[in-house]
């Protein structure tokens, strides 16, 4: 059953990782077509997400390796949820300063 749930676990941080990436492309992309700060958010906010779901398989993998508690696990996915979570709030504001941009010039 345990086997079941790691399988799972892999291919849903693949495709949160794919997921991740395609949105880096795609802050990537209008940033090159229109220069501005609402580009860099997009882009730093969709690069600290890719490296959080690629932090939550290692954390929980050098966990059962090191034979670490429970609460130090806790503690490293809470400490990476907050980092995560505070760049979407980047990414979110650059995403909506390009929407306004948007707006303004149509």
């Amino acid at each position: 059953m345990i086997d079941n749930f790691e399988i799972l676990y892999g291919i849903t941080s693949i495709i949160y990782a794919l997921i991740a990436i395609a949105t880096i492309i795609g802050a990537i992309i209008y940033t090159t077509k229109r220069k501005g700060i609402e580009g860099i958010f997009m882009i730093i906010g969709s690069i600290v997400s890719l490296l959080c779901t690629i932090a939550y398989p290692l954390i929980a993998t050098l966990t059962s390796v090191l034979n670490l508690e429970p609460e130090q696990l806790m503690l490293a996915n809470y400490s990476i949820n907050v980092l995560s979570c505070f760049f979407s709030i980047i990414f979110v504001i650059g995403f909506i300063i390009a929407v306004s941009k948007l707006k303004k010039e149509s």
